[in-house]
């Protein structure tokens, strides 16, 4: 049975409002799930903040010279002798750079590859490859599922770019499932997953809109929903929490990007709390 964590996540309003939008620190919030949670649900935390190892590993691979992002779960002096470093990395990233290096060539029945493609595909995108992999093979109720969502609503995305912008879709897909196929062979408007995408429809429409600001704020919030509709259930257990840290990375992406949008996205995420949490009245 799943642990309940009835004070932590009555406290998070509190924790929301001490911060304030100006101070939000996700660093803070990772403490104190840090302090409060069994070590085996702040595991579960941990698995969140991957996607910041994601962009310091492919900033220092594909030399992108981006500035390190301090949220990640491996330090920065580790990528100065990655070779000896690497077995500190998650799995995924320690098979990927195996097979960045050369190391799974001619192995063909090494388990760790994620996909025989069909097709040639970049390094970006063969590395997405293994991370969705292993998200989605976690174990975790919230994570597989919000992880397999994103997978194939990025898909969906970026088919209808590819198109736009004339571009190969089935060179730049993330993984070799049926979704994969028909996107890479259909020639409807609606690639024909109308009726099996319910939010298609609404993603079509966003992808022609010019502002861009406008129209990445609609897609965050599709997946907003989709965040709400995996944990509809549950209230007090880690997969509220990890459905809320999911949407804090989201604001902290947006604070960062646009103040004003960010301080709307802030204010959603308190009132989603609002909900079924009593706040002051003052906030």
């Amino acid at each position: 049975m799943a642990r309940e964590y009835h004070y932590l996540i009555a406290g998070l309003p509190d924790l929301l409002i001490d911060q304030d939008r100006k101070d939000f620190s996700l660093e803070r919030l990772r403490a104190e799930m840090k302090d409060h949670l069994h070590p085996a649900d702040y595991k579960q935390v941990e698995q969140l903040f991957l996607e910041f190892d994601n962009a310091n590993f492919q900033n220092h691979i594909f030399n992108r010279n981006q500035q390190f992002n301090p949220d990640s779960t491996i330090p920065e002096n580790y990528y100065a002798e990655l070779d000896e470093h690497i077995g500190m990395f998650p799995s995924y990233i320690q098979e990927f750079y195996r097979y960045f290096k050369g190391g799974n060539e001619g192995d063909e029945d090494d388990d760790t590859k994620v996909y025989k493609s069909k097709v040639e595909k970049n390094p970006e995108v063969v590395f997405q490859e293994y991370f969705f992999s292993y998200m989605m093979g976690s174990g975790n109720y919230f994570i597989s599922n919000w992880y397999g969502f994103l997978r194939d609503f990025n898909n969906v995305l970026t088919a209808i770019n590819c198109r736009k912008q004339g571009i190969d879709v089935a060179t730049q897909l993330v993984g070799e499932e049926e979704l994969v196929d028909t996107l890479t062979r259909s020639q409807a408007a609606d690639f024909g997953l109308k009726k099996e995408i319910g939010y298609l429809e609404q993603l079509l429409q966003i992808a022609d809109m010019h502002d861009i600001m406008e129209r990445e704020k609609r897609i965050d919030l599709l997946k907003w929903s989709k965040i709400d509709e995996i944990v509809t259930f549950d209230y007090f257990n880690i997969h509220a929490i990890l459905a809320f840290l999911v949407k804090a990375i989201i604001v902290n992406r947006w604070l960062k990007l646009d103040a004003q949008i960010g301080s709307e996205m802030f204010k959603k995420m308190v009132n989603d709390l609002r909900e079924s949490y009593s706040l002051p009245k003052e906030f």
